[in-house]
C-alpha cells in the first residue's frame, strides 16, 4: 500500500518537522530593508519620491534604533514599545507626503500639483496603517 509509517507528509502541520518562525526585530529589519530595496529597484522610486517608501524608510530607521534581541520593552521580540516608534515614524513619513508638490514615481506621478497638495500618498498612508495595526495588536 506504500505506507512506510511516516506521517510527516500528512499536511496537517502537526508533525515534528513543523517549525515555528518568530519574527523578531532583527528579521523584521532585514525584511523591511529587502522590501525597500526591491520597491526602489523595480519601481524606480527613492525616499522623497512621494511613494510608500516615504513611510517605509522612516519605519526601518526606527527599527534600527533597537538591538536585534531587545524590543525596548524587555520581551526580546519586537514588543509594543518598538512597534510604537515604528508606527509613529511611518505615520510621520506618510503625512509628510501631503506637502510634496510632485511625485517622481508611482501612480501619483500622473497627477498635478493642485491634486497632490494636502493629500498624503495612498501607498505611504497604507503602510502607516499596517504598522498601526501591528502596534495595536501587540499592545
Amino acid at each position: 500500500d506504500g505506507d512506510d509509517g511516516n506521517d510527516n507528509d500528512s499536511g496537517n502541520g502537526d508533525d515534528a518537522t513543523t517549525k515555528k518562525v518568530v519574527i523578531d526585530t532583527k528579521r523584521m529589519k532585514e525584511a523591511l530593508a529587502e522590501g525597500i530595496q526591491a520597491v526602489s529597484f523595480y519601481g524606480g522610486a527613492s525616499l522623497g519620491s512621494r511613494t510608500m517608501l516615504d513611510a517605509l524608510y522612516p519605519a526601518l530607521e526606527a527599527f534600527q534604533k533597537y538591538d536585534s534581541n531587545d524590543s525596548g520593552d524587555g520581551s526580546g521580540g519586537g514588543g509594543s514599545c518598538c512597534w510604537e516608534s515604528v508606527m509613529t515614524a511611518a505615520t510621520r513619513g506618510a503625512e509628510g507626503t501631503a506637502t510634496m508638490t510632485s511625485a517622481n514615481a508611482g501612480r501619483s506621478n500622473y497627477l498635478s500639483e493642485d491634486v497632490l497638495t494636502g493629500t498624503p500618498d495612498p501607498g505611504a498612508f497604507a503602510v502607516s496603517l499596517v504598522f498601526k495595526a501591528v502596534w495595536e495588536a501587540l499592545r
